[in-house]
């Protein structure tokens, strides 16, 4: 009797420690799944976008108006960031907004696509959108690029601050990708002009300065400042060699004057590049005065000459050098730097230019001057036969103003050449000089054409829900609900197993 005792005793421990390692085993199993739905879920909802937005101002979703206004685009776009996906947060909390941004335009449209590339794994990447010596691209910028377009982003350009820059006030990274895409994707080529009426080299004699327009996607179009306006969708406007001076406000009328229109160019964030030989320079009075502005000076029939580093006998087709990496000037031929060693920029029959602000700081204001290409120590200027100066002289200089608009940078530029001869086709079209690297460069600096597209910023300071109370309570029972069912419909076969067990 015992010893049938003792035998039941022992099946059923056998049995309840078969169940409770049974059990254990159900409940190590339905967690590890937990773990790895949660895990895959997270993953399929980061890609795909599975998020319901419930913030007040829809921070996380499109806007029909982005909807309407991409709808027609067809060209594909790449959104570059900086970081791997898994460090958007780390990089910066505000970064999160703007890719989840960026990941519901991909959602939404098939030729729109977003990707992480770490800048610091991979800078050579991000080499073609560095577009300045003292431009950084950080773990927190972003590149919208659309063929051979493309815009770089701060982090802050998509955010709007109090007038203390202390506060983050509202998200408007849907405007900004909007029309970053919007002006990429325009149909029509930007346009440079090229001055006439002032014996400009033009047309035919300018081919290899129009070549180079051109094949770096612009239409190039003459313009006669005296009777034409500056066309809206024009960057750069080019005068090319004057001989004789351009109306000011002696003009007959506003429509004549020509230095009032390249002003209100300028200041439209347009690009002015002036190419000017010592022998005509004397003769431009006006276009003096609006150089001066930018800080530029001419010495009129003053030559430089410079044995030891020129490619001709009579010491005057110069071979530039250049200005120090971090200056201004350097931006326009940042790439040239990581070469093992710097090809030539050539200058025939230059003239050296002054920079004003040298002399008085207090002149500068908003605008930056800096020296592009300059001669070498051993360089002299002579004027009528006397040396005037010796030294590192400026051949070629160029100055930048910047304004804020909307927590972004737009800039102006003037680009000024002491030679006229500095497009040549011997030297802008040949492979062995870097004439054209620094004109290409120039190019890429000026302001792009900019298409606001009219969207409402989106507030970060409510944190309010937006959902009716029937949506609340529908995710109030989705998410307190449903865990605990499938937890008790676990609970119940095993404790049925264990009854007929």
């Amino acid at each position: 009797m015992n010893i049938k005792k003792l035998q039941r005793a022992r099946l059923h421990r056998e049995r309840r420690n078969r169940y409770t390692a049974m059990s254990s085993v159900i409940t190590a199993l339905v967690i590890a799944l937990a773990i790895v739905f949660n895990i895959a879920f997270f993953a399929l909802a980061s890609h795909f976008t599975w998020y319901a937005d419930m913030t007040a101002s829809q921070i996380y979703s499109l806007s029909d108006t982005t909807k309407d206004l991409l709808a027609d685009v067809e060209g594909e776009t790449n959104i570059y960031f900086t970081v791997e996906p898994d460090k958007i947060s780390e990089a910066s909390p505000m970064l999160f907004y703007v890719y989840q941004l960026a990941l519901q335009l991909e959602s939404e449209f098939d030729n729109i696509h977003v990707e992480c590339i770490d800048i610091v794994k991979n800078p050579g990447f991000f080499k073609a959108f560095y577009t300045t010596a003292a431009q950084d691209i950080k773990t927190t910028s972003v590149v919208v690029e659309c063929g051979t377009e493309f815009r770089l982003f701060n982090l802050e350009a998509f955010f709007v601050f109090d007038e203390q820059y202390s506060d983050v006030l509202g998200l408007q990274a849907e405007q900004k990708f909007v029309s970053a895409i919007l002006s990429m994707h325009s149909a029509e080529k930007p346009v440079v002009h090229m001055t006439t009426q002032h014996g400009e080299t033009v047309g035919e004699d300018a081919s290899a300065l129009v070549e180079l327009f051109t094949d770096a996607g612009y239409e190039v179009r003459n313009i006669d400042l005296t009777k034409e306006e500056i066309d809206a969708d024009a960057r750069i406007v080019v005068i090319n060699d004057p001989i004789y001076d351009f109306a000011g406000i002696e003009a007959d009328s506003t429509q004549a004057n020509e230095i009032e229109k390249l002003d209100r160019f300028l200041d439209d964030y347009g690009c002015l590049m002036v190419f000017t030989s010592p022998e005509h320079a004397g003769n431009l009075t006006n276009l003096s005065e609006l150089l001066a502005e930018w800080g530029i000076a001419f010495n009129p029939d003053t030559y430089v000459q410079d044995a030891e580093h020129s490619i001709s006998t009579d010491g005057r087709t110069l071979v530039a050098d250049y200005a120090e990496e971090g200056e201004l000037g350097a931006s326009l031929y940042l790439d040239l730097f990581e070469l093992d060693e710097m090809p030539k920029t050539i200058l025939p029959n230059a003239m050296p230019l002054t920079i004003l602000w040298e002399n008085d700081p207090a002149l500068e204001g908003t605008k930056v001057t800096s020296p592009v290409l300059l001669s070498h120590d051993s360089a002299e200027s002579v004027q009528n036969g006397e040396v005037t100066a010796a030294g590192s002289l400026p051949l070629m200089t160029v100055s930048r103003e910047g304004r804020v608009e909307n927590n972004e940078y737009y800039y102006s530029y003037v680009l000024v050449s002491g030679s006229a001869d500095y497009t040549d086709p011997a030297y802008l079209l040949s492979n062995t000089y870097a004439n054209s690297d620094i004109l290409y460069n120039t190019m890429r600096l000026t302001g792009r054409d900019q298409i606001i597209a009219d969207i409402d910023m989106k507030l970060l300071d409510d944190t309010s829900m937006d959902i009716t109370t029937a949506q609340a309570n529908r995710w109030t029972v989705a998410l307190t609900v449903t865990l605990p069912v499938l937890i008790g419909i676990v609970g119940t076969a095993v404790y049925i197993r264990r009854r007929n067990g």
